[in-house]
Protein backbone atom coordinates (compact mmCIF):
# COMPACT_ATOMS: atom_id res chain seq x y z
CA UNK A 1 0.00 0.00 0.00
CA UNK A 2 1.09 3.08 -1.00
CA UNK A 3 1.51 5.65 2.34
CA UNK A 4 -0.41 8.65 2.24
CA UNK A 5 1.77 10.45 4.48
CA UNK A 6 4.66 10.39 1.74
CA UNK A 7 2.80 12.65 -0.43
CA UNK A 8 1.67 14.40 2.58
CA UNK A 9 5.87 14.68 4.05
CA UNK A 10 6.95 16.03 0.26
CA UNK A 11 4.00 19.09 0.25
CA UNK A 12 5.19 20.02 3.47
CA UNK A 13 8.84 20.75 1.88
CA UNK A 14 7.18 22.45 -0.93
CA UNK A 15 5.59 24.47 1.49
CA UNK A 16 8.81 24.91 3.38
CA UNK A 17 9.66 26.56 0.02
CA UNK A 18 8.13 30.34 0.48
CA UNK A 19 7.49 32.67 -2.11
CA UNK A 20 9.86 34.66 -0.21
CA UNK A 21 12.56 31.95 0.43
CA UNK A 22 12.25 31.30 -3.97
CA UNK A 23 11.77 34.51 -5.36
CA UNK A 24 15.94 34.94 -4.84
CA UNK A 25 16.17 31.63 -6.87
CA UNK A 26 14.58 32.95 -10.29
CA UNK A 27 11.82 35.23 -11.68
CA UNK A 28 9.05 33.90 -12.83
CA UNK A 29 6.17 36.10 -14.38
CA UNK A 30 2.46 35.28 -15.08
CA UNK A 31 2.58 36.26 -19.33
CA UNK A 32 -0.53 36.59 -21.13
CA UNK A 33 -0.62 36.59 -24.88
CA UNK A 34 -2.59 39.46 -26.62
CA UNK A 35 -0.87 39.14 -29.92
CA UNK A 36 1.45 37.26 -32.60
CA UNK A 37 3.46 40.50 -33.96
CA UNK A 38 5.34 37.93 -36.46
CA UNK A 39 9.53 37.13 -36.22
CA UNK A 40 9.30 35.91 -32.76
CA UNK A 41 8.16 38.79 -31.05
CA UNK A 42 4.61 38.53 -29.17
CA UNK A 43 2.53 41.61 -27.78
CA UNK A 44 2.30 40.88 -23.76
CA UNK A 45 0.71 41.20 -20.53
CA UNK A 46 2.78 40.78 -17.97
CA UNK A 47 1.75 42.49 -14.16
CA UNK A 48 -0.55 44.71 -15.43
CA UNK A 49 0.92 46.03 -18.23
CA UNK A 50 1.96 45.82 -21.64
CA UNK A 51 5.08 45.17 -23.48
CA UNK A 52 6.77 43.56 -26.73
CA UNK A 53 9.01 40.75 -26.04
CA UNK A 54 11.03 37.81 -28.01
CA UNK A 55 10.32 34.34 -27.41
CA UNK A 56 12.38 31.66 -28.09
CA UNK A 57 9.08 29.22 -28.41
CA UNK A 58 5.92 29.61 -30.13
CA UNK A 59 2.92 31.30 -27.88
CA UNK A 60 -0.41 30.50 -28.30
CA UNK A 61 -2.71 34.23 -28.20
CA UNK A 62 -4.99 34.49 -25.02
CA UNK A 63 -3.21 31.60 -22.98
CA UNK A 64 -1.33 32.22 -19.94
CA UNK A 65 2.17 30.66 -19.39
CA UNK A 66 4.69 31.35 -16.16
CA UNK A 67 8.52 32.14 -17.69
CA UNK A 68 11.67 33.41 -16.86
CA UNK A 69 12.40 37.00 -17.79
CA UNK A 70 15.90 38.39 -18.82
CA UNK A 71 16.83 41.54 -20.22
CA UNK A 72 19.57 41.30 -23.22
CA UNK A 73 22.52 43.32 -23.82
CA UNK A 74 20.12 45.93 -25.92
CA UNK A 75 17.86 46.26 -23.19
CA UNK A 76 15.58 43.74 -25.26
CA UNK A 77 13.08 42.23 -23.34
CA UNK A 78 13.34 37.92 -23.62
CA UNK A 79 11.37 35.49 -22.23
CA UNK A 80 12.38 31.91 -21.96
CA UNK A 81 11.54 28.26 -20.32
CA UNK A 82 7.82 29.42 -21.26
CA UNK A 83 5.39 26.81 -18.94
CA UNK A 84 1.56 27.31 -20.36
CA UNK A 85 -0.13 27.66 -16.55
CA UNK A 86 -3.59 25.27 -16.66
CA UNK A 87 -6.76 27.00 -17.08
CA UNK A 88 -8.03 25.33 -14.13
CA UNK A 89 -5.37 27.15 -12.44
CA UNK A 90 -6.42 30.52 -13.67
CA UNK A 91 -9.97 30.38 -12.64
CA UNK A 92 -9.41 29.06 -8.88
CA UNK A 93 -9.94 32.42 -7.68
CA UNK A 94 -14.03 32.12 -8.44
CA UNK A 95 -13.86 29.38 -5.68
CA UNK A 96 -16.01 31.68 -2.98
CA UNK A 97 -16.22 28.46 -0.40
CA UNK A 98 -12.99 27.58 1.78
CA UNK A 99 -14.29 24.15 2.95
CA UNK A 100 -13.18 23.39 -0.52
CA UNK A 101 -9.56 24.04 -0.18
CA UNK A 102 -7.15 21.87 1.73
CA UNK A 103 -3.98 22.10 2.75
CA UNK A 104 -0.81 19.76 2.13
CA UNK A 105 -0.80 18.62 6.18
CA UNK A 106 -4.55 17.26 4.98
CA UNK A 107 -3.69 15.51 1.98
CA UNK A 108 -2.64 11.90 4.29
CA UNK A 109 -5.98 11.79 6.01
CA UNK A 110 -8.20 12.87 2.57
CA UNK A 111 -6.04 9.92 0.47
CA UNK A 112 -6.83 7.63 3.54
CA UNK A 113 -10.31 8.24 3.78
CA UNK A 114 -13.06 7.01 1.94
CA UNK A 115 -15.76 9.17 4.07
CA UNK A 116 -13.10 12.30 3.47
CA UNK A 117 -13.00 11.53 -0.21
CA UNK A 118 -17.15 11.30 -0.07
CA UNK A 119 -17.48 14.28 1.03
CA UNK A 120 -14.78 16.48 -0.81
CA UNK A 121 -17.48 15.06 -3.67
CA UNK A 122 -20.81 15.81 -1.83
CA UNK A 123 -19.35 19.26 -1.64
CA UNK A 124 -18.47 19.96 -5.08
CA UNK A 125 -22.10 19.02 -6.26
CA UNK A 126 -23.63 21.21 -3.61
CA UNK A 127 -21.20 23.79 -4.87
CA UNK A 128 -22.61 22.94 -8.69
CA UNK A 129 -26.37 23.11 -7.69
CA UNK A 130 -25.93 26.38 -6.62
CA UNK A 131 -23.50 27.98 -8.38
CA UNK A 132 -24.16 31.97 -8.59
CA UNK A 133 -22.68 32.63 -12.03
CA UNK A 134 -21.14 30.65 -15.09
CA UNK A 135 -17.93 31.41 -13.89
CA UNK A 136 -18.57 29.94 -11.24
CA UNK A 137 -20.13 26.59 -12.30
CA UNK A 138 -17.08 26.11 -15.37
CA UNK A 139 -14.45 26.29 -12.33
CA UNK A 140 -15.76 23.74 -10.30
CA UNK A 141 -17.03 21.44 -12.93
CA UNK A 142 -13.16 20.00 -14.03
CA UNK A 143 -12.85 18.97 -10.62
CA UNK A 144 -16.23 16.55 -10.61
CA UNK A 145 -15.46 15.51 -14.26
CA UNK A 146 -11.85 14.51 -13.42
CA UNK A 147 -13.25 12.01 -10.75
CA UNK A 148 -14.84 10.74 -13.68
CA UNK A 149 -11.53 10.43 -15.41
CA UNK A 150 -10.30 8.11 -12.24
CA UNK A 151 -8.20 11.97 -11.08
CA UNK A 152 -8.76 13.56 -7.98
CA UNK A 153 -8.16 16.88 -8.77
CA UNK A 154 -7.72 18.70 -5.31
CA UNK A 155 -7.86 22.82 -4.80
CA UNK A 156 -5.11 23.88 -1.62
CA UNK A 157 -5.05 26.86 0.02
CA UNK A 158 -1.20 27.77 0.13
CA UNK A 159 -0.02 31.04 1.71
CA UNK A 160 -1.97 33.75 0.11
CA UNK A 161 -2.16 31.99 -3.41
CA UNK A 162 -3.92 29.07 -4.92
CA UNK A 163 -2.33 25.79 -5.38
CA UNK A 164 -4.27 22.66 -6.97
CA UNK A 165 -3.19 18.88 -6.99
CA UNK A 166 -3.87 16.39 -9.06
CA UNK A 167 -3.37 12.39 -8.29
CA UNK A 168 -4.44 9.09 -9.48
CA UNK A 169 -3.53 5.81 -8.36
CA UNK A 170 -1.73 3.82 -11.10
CA UNK A 171 -0.87 -0.40 -11.23
CA UNK A 172 2.57 -1.45 -12.64
CA UNK A 173 2.17 -4.89 -14.27
CA UNK A 174 5.85 -5.63 -14.05
CA UNK A 175 6.31 -5.21 -10.28
CA UNK A 176 3.06 -6.02 -9.60
CA UNK A 177 2.52 -2.71 -7.19
CA UNK A 178 0.40 0.50 -7.20
CA UNK A 179 1.74 3.76 -7.05
CA UNK A 180 0.80 7.50 -7.31
CA UNK A 181 1.08 9.58 -9.68
CA UNK A 182 1.03 13.23 -9.15
CA UNK A 183 0.87 16.75 -10.39
CA UNK A 184 0.81 19.99 -8.86
CA UNK A 185 0.92 23.85 -9.63
CA UNK A 186 2.00 26.50 -7.75
CA UNK A 187 2.75 30.36 -8.33
CA UNK A 188 6.23 30.31 -7.00
CA UNK A 189 8.15 27.16 -8.34
CA UNK A 190 5.55 26.28 -11.46
CA UNK A 191 4.90 22.78 -12.56
CA UNK A 192 5.66 19.54 -10.14
CA UNK A 193 4.84 16.25 -11.20
CA UNK A 194 6.15 12.53 -10.02
CA UNK A 195 5.32 9.35 -9.16
CA UNK A 196 5.10 7.88 -5.50
CA UNK A 197 5.73 4.05 -4.64
CA UNK A 198 6.24 2.07 -1.63
CA UNK A 199 10.34 2.15 -2.58
CA UNK A 200 11.14 5.54 -4.33
CA UNK A 201 9.49 9.33 -4.99
CA UNK A 202 10.63 10.45 -8.37
CA UNK A 203 9.92 14.84 -9.00
CA UNK A 204 10.25 16.61 -12.11
CA UNK A 205 10.34 20.29 -12.14
CA UNK A 206 10.64 22.88 -14.99
CA UNK A 207 13.19 24.98 -13.64
CA UNK A 208 16.39 24.36 -12.88
CA UNK A 209 16.85 26.14 -10.10
CA UNK A 210 13.70 24.60 -8.88
CA UNK A 211 15.46 21.48 -8.70
CA UNK A 212 18.59 22.48 -6.74
CA UNK A 213 16.50 24.32 -4.40
CA UNK A 214 13.76 20.93 -3.76
CA UNK A 215 16.68 18.83 -3.56
CA UNK A 216 18.47 21.12 -0.52
CA UNK A 217 15.12 20.23 1.00
CA UNK A 218 14.35 16.67 0.32
CA UNK A 219 16.31 15.19 3.51
CA UNK A 220 12.97 16.16 5.49
CA UNK A 221 10.64 13.73 3.44
CA UNK A 222 12.88 10.04 5.00
CA UNK A 223 12.13 8.82 1.97
CA UNK A 224 14.72 8.30 -1.60
CA UNK A 225 13.83 11.08 -3.49
CA UNK A 226 15.11 11.61 -7.12
CA UNK A 227 14.50 15.22 -8.85
CA UNK A 228 14.89 15.45 -12.61
CA UNK A 229 14.20 19.22 -14.79
CA UNK A 230 11.52 18.03 -17.29
CA UNK A 231 10.53 19.83 -20.57
CA UNK A 232 7.21 18.87 -20.64
CA UNK A 233 5.05 18.85 -17.77
CA UNK A 234 1.43 18.32 -17.91
CA UNK A 235 -1.32 18.29 -15.68
CA UNK A 236 -3.43 14.78 -15.32
CA UNK A 237 -6.94 15.63 -16.61
CA UNK A 238 -7.74 18.63 -18.39
CA UNK A 239 -10.57 19.65 -19.73
CA UNK A 240 -10.80 20.41 -23.63
CA UNK A 241 -13.48 22.75 -23.58
CA UNK A 242 -15.02 25.46 -21.47
CA UNK A 243 -18.81 24.18 -23.06
CA UNK A 244 -19.71 21.57 -21.03
CA UNK A 245 -23.67 20.75 -22.30
CA UNK A 246 -24.04 16.79 -21.13
CA UNK A 247 -22.64 14.54 -18.41
CA UNK A 248 -23.10 10.91 -18.10
CA UNK A 249 -22.13 8.58 -15.52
Amino acid sequence: MIPPNTLSSLLKVVQNSTPQTTAKLTKLLDVEVLQSLGKNRYLLKVEGSELTALSRQKLTPYEHYFAKFETTKDAQPTLSHLIKIPKLFTKLSWLQNQTLYFEPKDIAKLLGSKEALHNFKDTLLKELATSPSKEHFQTLMPFLLSLHHNVLSIPLQFYDTFAFLQLKKRYNKKTKKSFLHFYAFFTHLGPISGTVSEERVTVNVAFEETKKHLTRLSDEIGYAVHIEVADTIAPLFETKTERILDITT
